[in-house]
C-alpha cells in the first residue's frame, strides 16, 4: 500500500493526494508519485537530433519532440 499523505502530531508534512501527475505527463524513464503513493515511470517518448529534418527554413520535429542531446 502506498503512502500519499504524512501527518506528525497535528502538522500535514506532506501531502501528495491531490496531485494530477501522470506517466503520459512525464519524459520516459522520469519517476514521480501518483496522487495514491504509487510510483509512475513516464512514457513521453525521446528523439534525438536524427529525427529533426530541415529544407531551406523549415525545421519539422516529430509531435511532441523532446530532444536527448541538447
Amino acid at each position: 500500500m502506498a503512502i500519499s499523505k504524512v501527518v506528525y502530531g497535528n502538522t500535514t508534512l506532506i501531502d501528495i493526494s491531490n496531485d494530477t501527475v501522470d506517466a503520459g505527463a512525464l519524459l520516459s524513464g522520469v519517476s514521480a508519485h501518483a496522487s495514491n503513493g504509487e510510483a509512475i515511470i513516464g512514457t513521453i517518448a525521446t528523439h534525438s537530433a536524427a529525427d529533426v529534418s530541415a529544407s531551406g527554413s523549415v525545421v519539422s520535429a516529430p509531435s511532441g519532440y523532446y530532444a536527448t542531446n541538447i
